[in-house]
Parts: C-alpha cells; sequence; structure tokens
C-alpha cells in the first residue's frame, strides 16, 4: 500500500502544490484540508456503529470479516476502560522505529541496495502509471537520486574511518561491507545517529543539490522534534514545515518509497504538543533498562535470588563545601584519570594562563573596572579596543600589585592575584561537565576522539583541539588548583575560517587555517565536547573543509551549569528555521549555500582510562533523568500550625 499524495491536504490552502497536475500525482488537484481529529467517544461511536466486536467475544473472527475493510479491524478490549475514550492520544507512535524505517527507506534506495531498495522496475511502473515521467528516472538507467558503485566506495570508506567521542555512537564500521559497497546491519541507533547528524555529510558532495536539501530538511525536521530543548511554536513552525519536505521529497523519489512510515511524520508535531518531549515516549530507555535488569540476573532459574534490599538512605555520596568564599575555578566539579607529569610554564604562558583566569572569573569583574576607570583618569578617553588590549596586556601585574596595597578580604581573590607556580601537572585525560577530554595525542590510534572542543563567547563560537590538560596550583591554603585546557584553535574569521549554512544554520571550518593569535588556553568548566567530520568526497580540493558537531554530556546536571534536560543526543541544538522560497517561487531550490552537521563513536566495554562503555546498547542513549522534586507550602497554613503548637505548649 503507497501513501504517494496523501501530504499536500496537510498543506496551507494557497500552496502551489495543492494545484501542482506535473511534479506530484499527475492530473489531479488537492482541494480537501487535512482529516478532522476524532475524540475517543466520536470514535467508539464509529466502531460500534460498523459492528466490531472485540477477538473475546464468540465467533469474533467471521463477525469482524464480515463488517467489510474500513481500516478498523476489531474493537480493542481497552475500551473497556472507563479512562480510554476520554484519552487525548490513545496510541503513541515510538519515534525510534520511525525514525530507523523512514531513514533505511531512503538510505537503502539512495544507496542503490539490492534487495532494500525501493526503486525496482516495478514502483519505476507505478511512477509511468501514476506521474509523470521525470527526468533521469527510467527502466533501464540509473536514478539520479541514486549513487554510482564509486560513490558507494567513498561513502562506506568515510564510514569505516569516522571517529567519534566516547559512549556517542557504537562502532559504525562494523555495519561497513566494503566488498559489496553498502551499509547493513545498523541498529536504531546508528539509524538515528546517521539521520540527524551523517546525511547532510555523507550526501554534500554525492547528490543534487535538490535532493541534498530535501533530505537536509528531513534530517533537520528529525532534530528538531527529539531536541531537549522545545516549545510549542517550534512545533508548530515545523507541523508547518513536514508537509512541504515530504512533497518534495515526493517530486524525487518513486511512489514505492511512500509506505505508512513516510506518512507519519506529519502526525508527530500533534503528538509532541500533547505528550511533550519525545525522549520520554521513544523505547530507548525502556530496551536500555531492560538490558541492564537482564544483567542484573545472574541465575535466570531463580530470577528472585537477584533481588536486592536497598541499604542506603537514598541519599549522594558527594559532600558540599561549606566555604562560600571559594570561588567557582577552584570548587567546579572535575576529576582526572591515569598519570600525571610535570613540567615548567615559560613566562609568556605563565602571562596567558593567568590573564585569561581572571578575566573569565566573575567576581574578579569588579577589579577589572577598577582598572579600566585608573586607565581612563590616567590617558583619558580611550577607544574600547585600546582598553581591553591594554587590560589583556597589564591587569595581571596590576591587580596583583593592587591586592599587595589594598587587602582583600576574600582570601581566595587574596590568592588568586598572585602569580600560579610555574611548575604545572600534565594529565591525558580528564572528566568535565559530563564530557570526557583526552589529549589530541593520546586520541592517536585510537577508534574514538575526545579532543575536540567548542568554547563559546559573545564574540562567538571557538573550535579547536586540546594540546595539554595542565592542573595550576596557587600559594595558600587551603591548596587551590584549577585546570586549564591548552588548545590550538581554527580560524574563527567568518567566511574564511568557520562557514554557516545561511539557510540550514550548519558549521563547517578550515583545518588548515589557524588561529594567529596567542590564546592558547580556556578553563576546563567552560568547555563543551565538539566532533569535527571530513566530508567523504573523491575531490582532494575538498579535505580541508570539515563539519562541526557540538556533542551534548549524556546525564549530567550540576549546580554550576543546571540543565533542563538529561537527554542524551541532541548536542545542543539550536531550532533552525526551514527556509521555503516563496509560493510563487516554488521551484527555486538551488541557491548556493554552504553546509555542515555532526556525530560520534564508542569502544571496547572498561577502556584504560577508566569509563564503561557497553556494547550491548548499541550506543542507545542514557536517557534516564535525574528530577528535582520540590514541596511549597503555604504560609498561611503554617502560620496556623504555629499557633495551634503554641497553645498546645
Amino acid at each position: 500500500m503507497s501513501w504517494l499524495d496523501c501530504h499536500r491536504r496537510f498543506l496551507q490552502v494557497n500552496h502551489l502544490y495543492r494545484k501542482d497536475k506535473n511534479k506530484l500525482k499527475k492530473n489531479r488537484e488537492v482541494i480537501e484540508g487535512p482529516p478532522p481529529s476524532k475524540n475517543g467517544e466520536q470514535t467508539l461511536r464509529e466502531i460500534e456503529q460498523l459492528g466490531l466486536v472485540k477477538v473475546t467475544e464468540l465467533n469474533a473472527d467471521d463477525v469482524n470479516k464480515r463488517c467489510g475493510d474500513h481500516g478498523w479491524k476489531k474493537k480493542s478490549i481497552f475500551w473497556d476502560l472507563p479512562y480510554w475514550k476520554t484519552n487525548l492520544i490513545r496510541h503513541n507512535f515510538d519515534v525510534m522505529h520511525i525514525v530507523k524505517n523512514v531513514f533505511e527507506n531512503i538510505f537503502y534506495t539512495v544507496m542503490d541496495v539490492k534487495g532494500k531498495t525501493k526503486d525496482n522496475l516495478a514502483t519505476i511502473r507505478d511512477l509511468k502509471l501514476y506521474c509523470r515521467k521525470r527526468k533521469g528516472v527510467e527502466d533501464n538507467e540509473r536514478a539520479y537520486y541514486t549513487l554510482d558503485n564509486n560513490q558507494n566506495k567513498v561513502i562506506c570508506q568515510w564510514v569505516e574511518k569516522l571517529c567519534f567521542p566516547d559512549g556517542y555512537v557504537s562502532n559504525l564500521g562494523r555495519c561497513v561491507d566494503l566488498t559489496g559497497s553498502r551499509l547493513l546491519g545498523m541498529k536504531s541507533h546508528d539509524s538515528h545517529v546517521f539521520m540527524q547528524i551523517l546525511m547532510p555529510i555523507a550526501f554534500r558532495e554525492m547528490l543534487p543539490k535538490q535532493v541534498w536539501k530535501a533530505l537536509t530538511e528531513l534530517s533537520i525536521f528529525f532534530k528538531t522534534l527529539t531536541t531537549t530543548s522545545i516549545i510549542t511554536k517550534d512545533m508548530e513552525r515545523i507541523e508547518t514545515k513536514i508537509p512541504i519536505i515530504l512533497c518534495k521529497l515526493e517530486t524525487i523519489f518513486v511512489p514505492g518509497i511512500f509506505n505508512s512510515m513516510e506518512h507519519l511524520p506529519v502526525h508527530l508535531t500533534y503528538k509532541s504538543k500533547i505528550y511533550g518531549h519525545v525522549q520520554y515516549r521513544w523505547m530507548y530507555p525502556f530496551e536500555r533498562y531492560l538490558n541492564q535488569l537482564k544483567k542484573d540476573v545472574k541465575n535466570k532459574a531463580r530470577v528472585e535470588g537477584s533481588v536486592l534490599p536497598r541499604n542506603d538512605d537514598g541519599g549522594g555520596d558527594e559532600q558540599v563545601d561549606a566555604n562560600n568564599n571559594m570561588l567557582d575555578i577552584f570548587s567546579y566539579l572535575v576529576r582526572h584519570y591515569g598519570r600525571f607529569t610535570n613540567r615548567m610554564m615559560s613566562d609568556e604562558e605563565v602571562h596567558a594562563a593567568q590573564t585569561y583566569i581572571l578575566l573569565n572569573e566573575d567576581k574578579i569583574k569588579h577589579y577589572i573596572r577598577i582598572f579600566e576607570k585608573h586607565l581612563i583618569e590616567l590617558m583619558g578617553d580611550m577607544d574600547e579596543q585600546v582598553v581591553a588590549a591594554e587590560v589583556e596586556k597589564n591587569f595581571a601585574l596590576w591587580f596583583e600589585n593592587y591586592a599587595r596595597k589594598i587587602p582583600i578580604n576574600n582570601k581566595s581573590i587574596s590568592d588568586l592575584s598572585k602569580i600560579p607556580f610555574k611548575k604545572v601537572k600534565l594529565y591525558s585525560v580528564y572528566f568535565v561537565n559530563g564530557y570526557k577530554f583526552h589529549t589530541e595525542a593520546h586520541s592517536l590510534n585510537k577508534s574514538t576522539t575526545n579532543s575536540g572542543l567548542c568554547v563559546s563567547s559573545q564574540g562567538g563560537d571557538y573550535y579547536g583541539k586540546v594540546e595539554e590538560i595542565l592542573e595550576v596550583e596557587y600559594a595558600g591554603y587551603p591548596i587551590k588548583t584549577t585546570v586549564l585546557f591548552k588548545c590550538h584553535w581554527y580560524d574563527p574569521t567568518p567566511n574564511i575560517g568557520f562557514k554557516v549554512h545561511k539557510q540550514y544554520n550548519l558549521v563547517e571550518i578550515n583545518v588548515k587555517r589557524k588561529y594567529n593569535k596567542f590564546e592558547p588556553f580556556v578553563l576546563a568548566m567552560q568547555a563543551t565536547q565538539g566532533c569535527y567530520i571530513p566530508y567523504p568526497s573523491s575531490k582532494t580540493n575538498n579535505s580541508d573543509r570539515w563539519a562541526v558537531s557540538k556533542v551534548k554530556p549524556r546525564g549530567w546536571t550540576d549546580e554550576y551549569h543546571p540543565q533542563k534536560d538529561v537527554a542524551f543526543q541532541e548536542d545542543e541544538f539550536e531550532s533552525n528555521e526551514i527556509i521555503i522560497p516563496s509560493l510563487f517561487d516554488t521551484d527555486n531550490y538551488d541557491d548556493d549555500h554552504e553546509m555542515s552537521s555532526n556525530g560520534s563513536d564508542s569502544e571496547d566495554n572498561i577502556d584504560e582510562e577508566g569509563e564503561i562503555h557497553e556494547d550491548d546498547n548499541y550506543g542507545i542513549p542514557d536517557d534516564e533523568g535525574s528530577y528535582e522534586y520540590s514541596t511549597s507550602s503555604n504560609e498561611e497554613e503554617e502560620a496556623e500550625e504555629e499557633e495551634e503548637e503554641e497553645d498546645n505548649d
């Protein structure tokens, strides 16, 4: 059964696709709107009027067959529940399997995988029967939206070499069949990552621009739908976009690709507006929890023997520092792993590190304003850029002298004013903000990469790689240390060092261009992880351009940067508006733009750095969130209770 041409009725009334008799189903215009939504009582009344019965009743099969084919096969036993007809949504669509099925239909057709592609002789005959002849789709020719053997080989070699941060996705290289130039055996989460992150990157150089744009918009739709921070306005916006995206796909692919799974995305936004975030409804957390339960059962013949009583009070074992005067840079939650080595910083590095730390500590901003005021009084009116340059050059030395002359009550600030020790500890692995960071040298010859990072500032995002992880110590008691990442940065100059796709807001960098200013350090507490992915291409001049993916930590919350969610896998995604051409210019899809995307990978069960990886989960995201429950009481009730206690006394 094909769902071809079932999406135009969901378009806006004045959209040109409704009257298009050439690109979609031939000689057909669509005037009617979307079917009305029925409530539970209306649905139950329709089932009863058809005469359908429950399968538990006598001769149920014969009775239900005599009722004819009306879309209903039987009367569900759930209608016996008193609340069932009042439910707004009685059945949940599992987004996990919808994404997997939609992806496989499209991906295997584009890759032209024998036995799995929807582009065959039967579907081409259907195309000729229901649609007008399309350029590039013939009986004995390769369709223009499929890849040839050389392109398939490039894609497979690209996937085999992909490296992602630990725990982000399973090893996609195991799905590659180089002899047949195909990808097989991808799990649900592999399809999820490929659909939302890798598909726009993989086909950027391989497919015609019109095809790539339609697939990229579908990718952005699912990314927006599954993001962990959504608002009703975003859902309403993509609800109007998805019928247009599906109509675009109908103008490209053969009818056989449009089964019920390709139609279901039309209804997913409505369910999200009622049920909320997708990550609390799809199957990933349930399958992950079932997998954990299976591991807990050691003797399957005596399952009850694996049940243990809880022997704690449910509280955490974290210790909260009672010293409120301790600065965040000294009390931030970080953890190193492995042995350390020592080295001496140069005078230039010490000055750069001290200046960066001071300028990025909130409690020092008061002293920065004093220094700027002192500069203006001393030198008169100054340009903002000149003031900023003076602050970077001389503030650290001025602040040290200032703290000597005028005692500072806060001991942490007083100790911070002094130059740190030149001797620092170097680590290869550090855990911070829910991420696992490696130095670039440590990531060599590994199947995962954890050295990429991104730092956001008012001037934009800076992308780089970690060269060294330094633990810097300051004089004074108690011992105060902070962690710095020494990085080499890529050139942040727009349209030279990095580019942002104007329509899809996707980022790419030029890995050959470096940032020429000496600012190597960044506080570990500011770092977020990034992943840099090369484009699959047979052209050597495209090897310098890499796509950027911001990685979101998994299940991480802390007192400094509380997150609104803990669901894994959407990197911090900003909802991108899919720009649709004017209703009077629907054919104009060939504007030149740039593009980018994201991705990742995992390896052993327990690696040499002490982090646990569960291959059996196949990269299933850990969506088991941590929730904060708060209780509030009415002030008047509390006052009455206090009066009663006083009367009793």
